[in-house]
């Protein structure tokens, strides 16, 4: 005889729609899959088919410093695109004054990592100005034997590695999926436990999905950091670090990439150089393009601060704080916050604090000063830094722990920073290129 058990007719409807969510996840994963191979099959072909960009070839053509480096150039590098995987310095007077500029900010233990180096110009130029060794990663083989040269001019100073060093993030992933040690392998002598230990990192940067793979590092992987502390002098496209810095988000806009670089790292602008002194050449973004923008590049140093905002458990907790669906720049502070400690307007109204807070994470004399807060006061209306201390007053409070704040964060999480089961790594090993935009934001469809 066959028994069924009797099923809660609600439990039953909390399955199905479990089930139906799981089967609509499923689909719109094969359908991002149908997409990406497809578009692969349109670049393969494009790459086949189209000649190099007119206006690229009659500027190299026309400047006797190039005529000895078109024919080795990659055709690849002759196009011209929208979202350039990477660049390539062309220039052996702007490699030059590139590492004049950064030299003096070398330190003599402070390992140096040069990414995507090409045809090694501004390789042989930092060779030059100091005596560390240089860790090279390249991601093309093209270039393996110009490195290989240059490796043979400078012995035992050069370490070379095929590899793609601004796609650590995928390594990182990968090796979430299955425990790996694809970062570890990456670094090799490089990985270190030491999350003090400076490592200079020199390249072209066209996109940003490195400076949210070392933002999601520190808040969510601090105490397994193999970096240490990056101090990057980068060569970035000026809309992005604009987009990184842009003041506003400390007023009117809300965005929680650049708020979170600004609290967790210092930048700033070393230099501009020119942008026909790097290939491939990219689109303007609009036609509303700043001249600065059109005509040249940021050199820029981006350093990781030694101090961190909040003890490393409650940074998730900020990550949160920050995202758009948490508050909009037009919340009402009080009123949100409400929603998770009911009452807790009060202290911020007199500016008071309960007697039994969390010291720990509470405000001390160094975090800013609110401003007298009313109900209609919006998240909008403070800076920066005046969040950072909403939030820690908020988590110091003793109902914190207890109200659902941290369940809603939970449900929330970005996919590389949650525990995954066999059957979900299954069906994301074949999307990994999904997730570098699993925490995105829309500004310039690049963070």
């Amino acid at each position: 005889m066959i028994y069924k058990q009797a099923i809660n007719p609600r439990s039953s409807i909390v399955i199905n729609m479990f089930i139906n969510k799981m089967k609509t996840n499923r689909l719109w994963l094969c359908v991002r899959l149908k997409h990406k191979v497809n578009k692969q099959n349109e670049e393969i072909q494009t790459e086949k088919s189209t000649k190099s960009a007119p206006d690229v070839m009659s500027y190299l053509e026309s400047n006797e410093e190039y005529k000895d480096i078109i024919p080795i150039l990659p055709k690849a590098l002759l196009k011209k695109y929208k979202t350039p995987d990477r660049m390539y310095i062309i220039n052996k007077n702007t490699a030059r004054d590139i590492a004049d500029t950064i030299k003096d900010h070398f330190e003599k233990h402070a390992p140096i990592v040069e990414v995507n180096p090409g045809l090694g110009f501004l390789t042989d130029a930092i060779l030059q100005c100091q005596t560390n060794p240089v860790h090279l990663y390249e991601s093309s083989n093209y270039f393996s034997s110009f490195l290989n040269d240059l490796k043979q001019k400078y012995p035992e100073r050069i370490k070379y590695k095929n590899a793609d060093f601004f796609g650590m993030w995928k390594l990182a992933f990968q090796d979430k999926m299955d425990d790996g040690n694809r970062i570890k392998e990456l670094l090799g002598d490089l990985a270190t436990e030491n999350t003090g230990r400076k490592l200079k990192i020199v390249g072209a940067m066209p996109g940003l999905s490195f400076v949210r793979h070392l933002i999601n590092t520190i808040v969510f992987h601090n105490t397994t950091n193999q970096l240490g502390r990056p101090d990057l002098f980068i060569i970035i496209p000026v809309h992005h670090y604009e987009f990184l810095t842009d003041s506003l988000v400390e007023f009117g806009k809300h965005k929680s990439v650049p708020s979170l670089f600004q609290t967790l790292f210092y930048s700033r602008v070393l230099k501009k150089v020119p942008k026909a002194h790097f290939l491939p050449w990219i689109y303007p973004l609009s036609k509303k393009v700043s001249v600065i923008d059109d005509h040249f590049l940021y050199l820029v140093n981006i350093t990781q601060k030694e101090t961190l905002p909040c003890p490393p458990d409650y940074l998730p907790l900020l990550w949160y704080f920050f995202k758009p669906q948490t508050f909009s720049k037009t919340s009402r502070v009080i009123p949100v916050l409400e929603q998770w400690i009911p009452g807790c307007g009060v202290w911020l109204i007199t500016g008071q604090d309960p007697p039994d807070i969390n010291k720990d994470i509470a405000p001390g004399p160094n975090d800013a000063k609110l401003p007298h807060m009313t109900i209609f006061t919006q998240f909008g209306d403070l800076t920066l830094q005046q969040k950072i201390t909403v939030f820690k007053r908020f988590v110091s409070w003793p109902e914190f722990e207890q109200c659902p704040f941290r369940a809603a964060i939970e449900n929330n999480l970005p996919k590389f920073a949650v525990p995954l089961d066999a059957e979900i790594k299954s069906s994301l090993e074949s999307n990994i290129d999904e997730l570098e935009h699993s925490d995105s934001e829309t500004d310039h469809e690049t963070v």
